[in-house]
C-alpha cells in the first residue's frame, strides 16, 4: 500500500479529527487513517487505485480542507499571532462594552452595546463560519457549540431590545464568550507551539546551502541540489549539509547533535561524516554519499515527525468519546432549557443556562490530551538520543515485563581489547608488547587488531616472512630463531610450555601467547569489554521489569563470565537467530510484554517478533529497520531512559484524559443548574485546553536517565607526550565497566577518572600500563 500525508484545515476539536477519519476510512482501498489534531496532519495508507484527489474530496465533503504534503506540518506561529491580534482587538472593545452594561442603562446604552458587540463577533467570525459549515454537513464540532452559544446570547439580546426593552440584553455575554474562548485558543496555541521545539531544533541543524566543487571551482548551491557523488567543500566552523566520505583534509567534527557524544571525532580521508555535524578545524573535501533528504539526520527528523503524528492505543478512548461528544452536548443544552422552562423559570434564565452548557463543554481538551504528550515526549526522547518510531512503541515500552539483551555490541563494546598484560618471569611488559606489535602488525584478524590498538604507541618491526596457521596463530623464522604468536595448541606443537590460564578463560578472556627463540615471553589476554555503563544500566533494569535475560550466540563460558560481570543471572548461550525468536514467542505466550535489545542482523527476527524492538545505534541497517525504538548513542543507559520516558508520557496522558473527563463531568452539571454565568463558562472552556497543554509541557524537563552517584580518582602517570596519547588512554579507561568520564593531561601526567561504582585500582593501573604508560 502507498502512504500519503495530508495537511487538514478547519479542525477545531477531537470531534473534527474523528469525523475526518471516518470520512476517509469509508472510501474503498483505504487501509489505515490517522488524523492528528495537534499538527493538523493526516496519514493515509491506500491502494494505488485510490488517489490523493479522491481522499481530498472526501475530506472536503466532510466540511474540511485538505492538501497533499510531504510531511506532517509543524505547529503554526502565524496562527499564534493571528489569535493574539484577534484577542487584543476584541478585548479593547469588550472593556467599554462591560462598562456600559454596568454603568449605563436605557435605549441609547443598548444601541451602544450592540455597536460594540458586532465588531467583536465579526473579528471572531471564524467560530460561526466553521461551526455552521460543520453543522450543515452533519459534522458539528466545538466551533458549532461556541457559535450556537454566542448566537443564542446575541439573539436573546436582540429580542429583549426589540420586544421587551429589559435592562439585560446579553450582548456582553455573546462578546465575552467569543473573546474568552479566543484567549483560551491563543494560550493553547502558544503552549502547543512549544511542543514542537525539539523538531525545530533538529531542523535548524540542516544547512540550507552547500559549497560544491564543479570544475575545481567552489559553487554555492541549495543543499537539496547536491547530488550523490559530487565533491563538496566544508570549511572550519561550517555544518555539513550531507552525509559523505572524506577524500581530502584532516579535521575533527562535533557529532553531538546526532549522537550525543561530546568529544570531537577525528576525521581523515576515508572516514564517514554526517549532515548536521560541525567541522571544528581544517578544511575538508567530502564526496557525497546520499542526497540531503536521505541523510542520517533527515532520517532522525522523519522518525520524530512520524512518532509525534502517530496515535498510541490509549488514544482510542478519547476517539470514541469525541465521536459522540458534541451531539450529546447539544441534546443536554436543549434538555437544560426545557427543564428550566418546565420548572417555571423565565426564558432568560433558561437561555442563559443552555448557553452555559454549550460553551463550557470542551471536546478540545479531550482531543489534545494524547497528541500534545506524544509530541513533547518524542521530542524529549530525540534530544536524549532515544527515537520512537510510533506512538504504539512509546506506549508499549512502558508496559515492558521482560527484556532480552543480546551480548555482543549491546552489553559489550563489540570490539575486542587487550585486558591483561602478563610477561613471564625475567621479561618485562615493554618487551612483551614490542614482540606482540612486531608479530601482529600486518594481520587483519580481530584479535590481532586488538593487539595493534594496544600497541599503537610503539613502532612495529614486521618480520620479512610470516606463516599463518589457521586456528592456531602465526610463526616466523626457524630453529633457535623461531618466533610465534597464537593459542595454547600452537605453543604445545612447538614444545613451548604455557602457564595455566583457567582463570582467564573463566572470565571470558582469550589468551594469546608470544614466544621468541623457543621461549615463552608472556601472554596478552583479549576480551570484548563490557560497556562502562552496562552494570549500572542492568541494575536499574532489574528494578523496572520482572524478567531480564541475556541471550547470545557465544559459548556458555564466555556468556556466563559477561553475565556475572554485568549482574545478569538468567543467561542463554549458543543461541541461533531462530532461538532468539522462539524465546520471544515463549515469553509472549506467558502474557508478558517483551522488549528485545540488539544490534546485529542475527537479532532482526527477535526485534521484529518482540512487542518492542530496541536497536542500539551502532548496529546494522537491518536491525534499525526491524526496531521500534532506536538508541542513537549506543548507550545501554538509554534503554533505561526509553522505559522511564515511556512511563512518564503515559502517566501524563492519563492525567490529561482524567482532567478532560473530570472537567466536563463537573462543569456541565454546574452550568446546567445555573451556577455558572455563560461568560465564566467560556473562560473555563478556553483555559481547560491550556491546562492540558501546560501539563504535557512538563515533560520537556523530564530526565530519562536517572542521576547516578559518582566517585572520582586521580592517577599520576608518566609517558604521555601529546593529545593523541591522552586520547588513547582515555578510550581504554572508558571501556572499563562503571567508568563514565575520563580526563587525561599529558602536561601534568594526571588522569582523572569518574565512575558510578568502585573499581579496583589494579584494573585501572593495568589498563594504563597496557597503553604503554607508567603508573607513578
Amino acid at each position: 500500500m502507498n502512504e500519503t500525508t495530508f495537511k487538514v484545515t478547519g479542525m477545531s476539536c477531537s470531534a473534527c479529527s474523528a469525523r475526518v477519519e471516518r470520512a476517509v476510512a469509508a472510501l474503498p482501498g483505504i487501509g489505515h487513517v490517522q488524523v492528528n489534531l495537534l499538527t493538523g496532519s493526516m496519514k493515509v495508507q491506500h491502494t494505488a487505485e485510490q488517489t490523493a484527489s479522491g481522499i481530498i474530496a472526501a475530506v472536503e465533503a466532510a466540511g474540511y480542507g485538505a492538501t497533499e504534503t510531504s510531511a506532517a506540518p509543524p505547529t503554526s506561529r502565524k496562527e499564534d499571532m493571528t489569535l493574539r491580534r484577534r484577542f487584543l482587538l476584541s478585548l479593547s472593545l469588550l472593556i467599554p462594552l462591560i462598562a456600559l452594561c454596568h454603568l449605563c442603562h436605557g435605549e441609547y446604552s443598548a444601541i451602544a452595546q450592540l455597536l460594540l458587540t458586532l465588531p467583536i463577533l465579526w473579528l471572531n467570525r471564524k467560530f460561526f463560519i466553521n461551526g455552521l459549515r460543520g453543522a450543515a454537513k452533519g459534522a458539528a464540532n466545538m466551533d458549532t457549540l461556541v457559535a450556537l452559544g454566542a448566537g443564542a446570547a446575541m439573539l436573546d439580546g436582540l429580542c429583549n431590545f426589540w420586544f421587551h426593552h429589559r435592562a439585560m440584553y446579553y450582548f456582553e455575554s455573546a462578546a465575552m464568550i467569543v473573546t474568552l474562548i479566543t484567549l483560551g485558543k491563543w494560550l493553547e496555541s502558544r503552549a502547543t507551539g512549544r511542543t514542537g521545539e525539539a523538531m525545530e531544533k533538529l531542523l535548524s541543524l540542516l544547512p540550507r546551502t552547500a559549497t560544491v566543487l564543479r570544475d575545481g571551482q567552489p559553487v554555492t548551491l541549495p543543499a537539496d541540489a547536491v547530488r550523490p557523488g559530487e565533491l563538496i567543500l566544508v570549511r572550519a566552523g561550517d555544518r555539513l549539509p550531507v552525509d559523505g566520505t572524506v577524500v581530502e583534509g584532516v579535521s575533527s567534527t562535533d557529532e553531538s547533535p546526532l549522537t550525543g557524544e561530546s568529544m570531537p571525532i577525528e576525521k581523515k580521508p576515508g572516514d564517514t561524516v554526517y549532515a548536521g555535524t560541525i567541522n571544528r578545524n581544517g578544511t575538508l573535501q567530502v564526496r557525497t554519499d546520499k542526497a540531503a533528504a536521505e541523510s542520517a539526520l533527515a532520517d532522525v527528523i522523519n522518525l520524530v515527525g512520524q512518532a509525534a503524528a502517530s496515535k498510541p492505543p490509549i488514544s482510542r478512548l478519547a476517539d470514541r468519546l469525541s465521536a459522540v461528544f458534541v451531539p450529546t452536548v447539544l441534546v443536554l443544552s436543549v434538555l437544560t432549557a426545557a427543564g428550566w422552562l418546565l420548572s417555571g423559570a423565565g426564558v432568560g434564565q433558561a437561555v442563559s443556562c443552555a448557553i452555559a452548557v454549550l460553551v463550557i463543554s470542551c471536546p478540545c481538551a479531550l482531543g489534545l490530551a494524547t497528541p500534545v504528550a506524544i509530541m513533547v515526549g518524542t521530542g524529549r526522547g530525540a534530544e536524549c538520543g532515544i527515537l520512537f518510531r510510533n506512538g504504539t512503541a512509546l506506549e508499549l515500552a512502558g508496559r515492558t515485563d521482560a527484556i532480552l539483551l543480546d551480548k555482543t555490541g549491546t552489553i559489550t563494546s563489540g570490539h575486542p581489547e587487550v585486558s591483561d598484560i602478563l610477561p613471564q618471569p625475567g621479561h618485562t611488559s615493554d618487551e612483551l608488547l614490542q614482540l606482540a606489535a612486531n608479530l601482529e602488525s600486518t594481520s587483519n584478524h580481530p584479535l590481532s587488531e586488538a593487539v595493534q590498538r594496544a600497541t599503537s604507541s610503539l613502532t612495529p618491526v614486521p618480520p620479512n616472512e610470516l606463516t599463518y596457521i589457521p586456528g592456531r596463530g602465526i610463526t616466523t623464522g626457524e630453529g633457535n630463531q623461531l618466533c610465534a604468536a597464537g593459542n595454547a595448541t600452537l605453543m604445545h606443537e612447538l614444545n613451548i610450555n604455557v602457564p595455566d590460564t583457567t582463570s582467564l578463560t573463566a572470565a571470558g578472556k582469550t589468551p594469546l601467547f608470544f614466544a621468541r627463540h623457543g621461549e615463552l615471553i608472556g601472554l596478552l589476554a583479549v576480551a570484548d569489554p563490557i560497556k562502562p555503563e552496562a552494570a549500572t544500566a542492568i541494575a536499574l533494569l532489574h528494578r523496572q521489569v520482572r524478567k531480564l535475560i541475556m541471550i547470545t550466540g557465544d559459548n556458555a563460558r564466555t556468556a556466563s563470565a559477561i553475565a556475572t560481570a554485568a549482574g545478569i543471572k538468567d543467561v542463554q548461550a549458543n543461541a541461533l537467530p531462530q532461538d532468539k525468536d522462539a524465546l520471544v514467542s515463549r515469553l509472549q505466550a506467558d502474557s508478558l510484554c517483551v522488549a528485545m535489545v540488539g544490534d546485529g542482523i542475527n537479532d532482526s527476527p527477535a526485534l521484529t517478533r518482540a512487542d518492542v524492538g530496541i536497536a542500539i545505534g551502532a548496529g546494522t541497517d537491518i536491525a534499525m529497520e526491524s526496531a521500534d525504538i532506536i538508541l542513537v548513542r549506543s548507550n545501554l543507559m538509554d534503554v533505561v531512559g526509553a522505559l522511564r520516558l515511556s512511563r512518564a508520557v503515559m502517566n501524563n496522558i492519563r492525567q490529561n484524559l482524567f482532567w478532560a473527563l473530570f472537567y466536563n463531568c463537573l462543569a456541565i452539571p454546574l452550568a446546567a443548574t445555573g451556577l455558572l454565568h455563560p461568560a465564566v463558562a467560556a473562560a473555563a472552556m478556553g483555559l481547560s485546553s491550556f491546562c492540558v497543554v501546560s501539563n504535557a509541557l512538563r515533560l520537556r524537563r523530564f530526565n530519562p536517565i536517572p542521576p547516578q552517584k559518582m566517585t572520582t580518582i586521580t592517577i599520576k602517570t608518566a609517558g604521555m607526550m601529546c593529545p593523541h596519547c591522552e586520547a588513547h588512554v582515555t578510550k581504554a579507561l572508558l571501556a572499563i565497566p562503571g567508568v563514565t568520564a575520563c580526563q587525561a593531561d599529558h602536561k601534568t601526567g594526571n588522569i582523572t577518572i569518574t565512575a558510578t561504582q568502585e573499581i579496583p585500582l589494579s584494573t585501572l593501573h593495568n589498563t594504563i600500563i597496557a597503553q604503554g604508560y607508567q603508573v607513578i
